[in-house]
């Protein structure tokens, strides 16, 4: 097995929505040592990619720069494919789960390659050292020299605030490049896996959504650490586990939350009934690396001189309450299989379905479904015979098919377009552009002039040569997409 350590920054912080400008990594072997140099890699920004001056504030990549050092995205997507799906692969990222993983599911779907196979075929897996760094922060504090600080006194788990206060070779400002990121979140990970060993093959072996469901399985409370719990509480909980599923996510009662309000028949709850359990059931995928532990476990994990005591302590929970609840959570649901809690949870899965059901533009309906082997066919054609193919005589039951495969066309080979095609693919750009420019409560004036100074999202600290290029670069997307162009 080999680790691949990656990251991406994007022009935009939408996954579904926005684009990558910047892809590095580096390859290690399992002991974490560096198989060979760093990747980087930047991406040609497209007519149909929103760029705005607080993309280029974050990482400071002008648009002119990604267009002349940068590849199409379809030779982008290729590249990273390749290193991803390498046989054996276990692909890591900070945060990935939520942001990372899932923009490379986006860019491989988007340029016609399979979007889930480089996580799990030939022995791949994928992997996030996230939550890694705050259960150390919980159960092994020196695996860390110096825990940084929010300006609140709360801990701070950005990748940037961590690598100042613990590798040397950070400096500050040199965050929000893909390559440094990727370099700084290796060395991050090499100081837990070296002085808390066994915390860091525990967390590695979360990987694996089955061994997640057998946690999640027990009968006694489990160890919950997530960031969506605040700081004040090292963002850890004990959960009783609901024997409730619902695809990839599972489901259990926050213990720091009382029960008995919610152990009545579901018929008899009221609005701030389930608002209370929307608050108390905490859901996560068993296939995105949650940490999860066994309430028994946990004293395997802890650092020599932390007790569970102090455990709870952290976590401001009572040792006799959390006992009383789990047991109380337990004995109705052995008394009332389908109790009020998994009626809700179906509940809130058919209200979730409604809430969703509109249709997404095909770039964005990665979920809508799999797509039919005869699909699939048809797109690795695409890739075979790039500007050759002929994607006019595309026929297909799936609605996203055709546009896909139009865009990909329009994005890497526009000199195959005739001049009603172009109008095609303009439009859509047009569309794309004003979407996100009323996304950003910026006028389709502002979005095809360009101001800057009368936008809402602001500048920030790009200096003058920066705002004239930002400016340039908005200018050719003006001249091609403003709606006047098409004015009879």
């Amino acid at each position: 097995m080999e680790f691949f350590w990656y990251d991406y920054e994007t022009w935009g912080k939408n996954v579904r929505r926005d684009r990558i400008v910047q892809f590095g990594g580096v390859r290690t072997d399992e002991e974490l040592v560096e198989l060979g140099p760093p990747i980087q890699l930047k991406c040609k920004p497209g007519l149909d990619c929103p760029i705005g001056p607080g993309a280029v504030n974050v990482h400071g990549i002008m648009p002119l720069e990604a267009h002349k050092e940068g590849l199409l995205e379809g030779e982008f997507a290729k590249r990273i494919h390749a290193e991803l799906s390498k046989k054996g692969t276990c692909s890591v990222a900070y945060n990935g789960m939520s942001f990372d993983h899932e923009m490379t599911r986006l860019l491989f779907y988007r340029n016609l390659r399979d979007p889930y196979a480089w996580a799990w075929k030939d022995g791949n897996t994928i992997w996030d050292t996230m939550e890694l760094m705050r259960a150390a922060f919980l159960l092994r504090p020196e695996a860390l020299k110096h825990w940084p600080q929010k300006s609140n006194g709360q801990p701070s788990f950005k990748l940037e605030a961590l690598s100042i206060e613990n590798l040397n070779s950070r400096l500050p400002g040199s965050s929000h490049d893909a390559v440094a990121d990727a370099v700084d979140m290796l060395a991050m990970a090499r100081l837990v896996r070296e002085r808390a060993r066994d915390l860091w093959e525990y967390a590695f072996g979360l990987r694996f959504k089955k061994t997640v469901q057998d946690i999640m399985s027990t009968t006694e409370p489990v160890l919950h650490v997530v960031g969506k719990i605040d700081t004040s509480r090292h963002c850890a909980t004990l959960l009783t586990p609901l024997d409730y599923r619902h695809r990839n996510d599972i489901y259990g009662f926050d213990l720091s939350n009382d029960p008995r309000p919610l152990l009545k028949p579901f018929e008899q709850w009221t609005p701030e009934d389930k608002r209370t359990a929307w608050r108390s059931i905490r859901s996560f995928k068993c296939n995105q690396s949650p940490f999860v532990c066994e309430w028994s476990n946990v004293p395997n994990l802890l650092s020599p001189g932390l007790t569970i005591s102090n455990i709870l302590a952290k976590m401001q929970l009572s040792e006799a309450e959390i006992q009383a609840r789990h047991e109380m959570l337990q004995e109705h649901a052995a008394r009332e299989r389908q109790h009020a809690l998994h009626q809700y949870l179906k509940y809130e899965a058919a209200e979730k379905e409604v809430r969703f059901s509109r249709q997404l533009d095909p770039d964005e309906a990665i979920y809508d479904d799999f797509f039919s082997d005869e699909d699939e066919f048809l797109m690795n054609q695409v890739l075979r015979e790039g500007p050759n193919f002929d994607w006019r005589t595309v026929q297909s039951n799936d609605r996203r098919v055709e546009p896909l495969i139009f865009r990909y066309v329009a994005r890497n080979f526009p000199e195959t377009l005739d001049e009603a095609e172009k109008k095609r693919w303009e439009a859509y750009c047009r569309m794309r552009q004003l979407e996100q420019g009323e996304r950003r409560w910026v006028t389709s004036d502002q979005v095809f002039s360009y101001e800057l100074r009368d936008s809402m999202e602001p500048s920030g600290n790009l200096n003058e040569t920066q705002i004239r290029d930002l400016t340039r670069w908005q200018d050719r997307v003006r001249e091609v997409l403003m709606p006047e162009k098409y004015e009879s």
